[in-house]
């Protein structure tokens, strides 16, 4: 028995074997930047990339440790990562910004 059938674990991935492929990865970063870029029509879908970012890294990173089948499959996950990483740095920023603009906006 392995240790992925004993140990339970929250499984990101969108498709059955797509943590060989690190398709997951590059699918839920794009989501964390697409969120991103919904600012100025939708301002409170950004809140959506938090936890895509978040899943982008962890699914990413579980599908290096595994070991990625593939160079297109290692492509698709480094890049689902950095994609991930910039969605939750964004969130941070624009977190940030909204605290300072509310700090002197109230003063």
């Amino acid at each position: 028995m392995s240790t992925d059938q004993q140990t339970p674990t929250l499984h990101l991935d969108l498709e059955p074997g797509s943590h060989h492929t690190g398709t997951a990865s590059l699918v839920l970063g794009a989501s964390a930047c697409l969120a991103l870029g919904t600012l100025p029509a939708l301002p409170y879908l950004v809140l959506l990339a938090l936890p895509f970012g978040i899943a982008a890294v962890a699914s990413g990173a579980r599908a290096l440790r595994r070991g990625v089948a593939t160079t297109p499959g290692r492509i698709n996950s480094i890049t689902g990562v950095t994609l991930g990483s910039l969605g939750v740095l964004g969130w941070a920023a624009l977190m940030v910004l909204w605290f300072l603009v509310d700090q002197a906006v109230s003063h």
